[in-house]
């Protein structure tokens, strides 16, 4: 691993030049170290290696790029206004000593941001050496609780989307003897009411350190509130500690045998045969072979769970229903057609809401040029279509895409009302297939996203399991690839395996891709020479 000590002149230059591959390593050999102590239940060897994790010089490294190079709060600062965007500072922070020994964190930055009921949702924005530190610390925690959480538990998870959750419950109402009635639920405020308690007597090895996060308090309009409840969403840490404390609901209804194995939900016996619990954060389906087991049998159990952690069920988010009705989770909405086929396609809301951003980019780019106009709406029309593009999302796309055209064709026709509608389409949609283009670009259709079988996430597995890393590349591949719009783009991940052209580690699911040619030719770009790099 390269030196960071800065030489005369040059303070700059041990950033530049770490060898992120080796410290992504390091770091993924230590968290397997920890998993399979776990899995063993070697508690005493867990300990050890989590400290050795966090006192690690490449855990710190990777700590510091998240927090300042790859998220997207990488320049909001916290309640000192402090943010490191140069390899100078990032070096300077290293230097401060990034130590859990006598560490103090500050309060936490109070901001608010827009729901989509009209309410506003609390945010917690702590400081940048703080982040640096959750995130060393969930390092650390994220591989040992991986083996203990429940494999129906789906968010906030490495390698795991809201996806798999839709996909779970799609199969557990599948099948002649499956379940027929739903439990909706969600807790209510489940990151700002949860007990401390039911986090800090699950969480032993760093117990003081997250006391002091969850007691570190909120500056609101220059004023200290101290904080009784609740982890601050906005922190690193804050979904993991939410996962351990909602931890063991599915284990409410048998999910196990005595032997530890998975048991299905109708290999279950007396009140918890039929019924099934697949949770994503907080909200979570109960799946049940009739009403009166949700209300009588399941509902207290829930109850009785959520209030031991502080918590309460959400009234106007908890809804029982029949699948033939059909209900919406995580912006799908699931029902079952003719008694037996289950589809899962966009929630209304969802489209509706879809639309009228695309409507108000329309109406704000009144001015614009068709390349601008098309350079707003492409990112837009990309990342919503893939988000629904493994649901039977075919038929809602057209209609989509049917009031988009439209709202462009009024568009295109208001800025030349002197002209005829033929000069309008020749000028605008030149080609037989009425596309929205011009010589160096064109605008993105959702029917051109392919639809796709979304193959979820196998059991309990995950990637900080080392006997799984095979399982585990292969799915981040074929992921990168089937998410890549771009024909050009997925021969060059093909191409390059996977991997940074420059830094050589692995595209993640979820990085940002940017494009940089080897061998720049103004007259002939040829896609062999195209090369994709982390944006840091």
């Amino acid at each position: 691993m390269l030196a960071i000590e800065p030489t005369t002149g040059h303070q700059h230059s041990g950033w530049p030049g770490i060898n992120w591959s080796k410290v992504e390593a390091s770091v993924r050999r230590l968290q397997g170290r920890i998993y399979r102590a776990a899995k063993s239940q070697l508690w005493k060897k867990v300990k050890s290696l989590q400290k050795l994790l966090v006192r690690s010089l490449a855990a710190k490294f990777l700590s510091i790029r998240q927090v300042t190079m790859e998220n997207r709060g990488k320049n909001t600062p916290g309640i000192d206004g402090v943010i490191c965007d140069t390899p100078v500072k990032r070096l300077a922070l290293l230097k401060e000593g990034l130590t859990l020994r006598g560490y103090r964190p500050k309060p936490v930055r109070r901001v608010y941001i827009p729901k989509a009921n009209g309410k506003q949702r609390p945010l917690g924005i702590p400081t940048v050496k703080d982040r640096v530190m959750q995130a060393l610390v969930k390092l650390s925690m994220e591989p040992e609780w991986e083996s203990r959480f429940e494999v129906n538990s789906y968010g906030f998870r490495p390698g795991r989307s809201c996806m798999d959750a839709v996909t779970a419950i799609a199969h557990s109402l599948r099948g002649k003897n499956s379940s027929k009635w739903v439990l909706d639920a969600d807790s209510c405020g489940c990151f700002d009411n949860i007990k401390h308690e039911a986090i800090l007597d699950r969480a032993p090895v760093f117990a003081k350190t997250i006391r002091r996060w969850l007691k570190s308090g909120v500056i609101e309009w220059r004023h200290l509130q101290p904080t009784t409840a609740g982890t601050p969403q906005g922190g690193i840490i804050s979904p993991v500690l939410a996962n351990i404390a909602l931890d063991g609901l599915e284990r409410l209804f048998g999910c196990t045998s005595a032997s530890g194995r998975q048991l299905r939900p109708a290999e279950r016996r007396g009140n918890n045969k039929g019924i099934n619990l697949i949770r994503y954060a907080d909200d979570f389906v109960v799946t049940a072979p009739s009403r009166e087991v949700i209300m009588g049998y399941v509902i207290p159990q829930l109850e009785q769970f959520l209030s031991l952690r502080g918590l309460q069920l959400s009234e106007a988010k908890t809804h029982v229903v029949h699948v033939d009705k059909g209900f919406d989770f995580l912006g799908f909405t699931i029902k079952r057609y003719s008694g037996k086929i289950v589809l899962v396609r966009p929630a209304k809301a969802d489209v509706k809401a879809h639309i009228k951003q695309i409507k108000d980019i329309v109406s704000k780019n009144k001015q614009a040029t068709q390349t601008g106009l098309i350079g707003c709406l492409n990112p837009v029309i990309g990342g919503w279509g893939n988000y629904y593009r493994n649901a039977n999302s075919k038929r809602t796309f057209s209609y989509v895409d049917h009031r988009t055209w439209k709202l462009i064709w009024f568009w295109a026709k208001r800025r030349h009302p002197n002209k005829s509608k033929h000069w309008v389409k020749y000028r605008y949609f030149p080609g037989q297939d009425w596309t929205f283009r011009n010589d160096s670009l064109r605008l993105y259709q959702h029917k051109h996203i392919p639809i796709t079988r979304h193959i979820k996430v196998q059991g309990a597995s995950t990637p900080h399991d080392p006997d799984q890393g095979e399982y585990w590349e292969q799915r981040r591949r074929r992921r990168q690839l089937k998410e890549s719009f771009y024909k050009q783009r997925r021969e060059a991940l093909f191409r390059q395996q996977n991997s940074c052209a420059i830094c050589g580690a692995s595209f993640q699911h979820g990085d940002p891709l940017h494009d940089k040619h080897a061998v720049y030719d103004a007259l002939e770009k040829a896609p062999a020479d195209r090369q994709l790099v982390h944006p840091w």
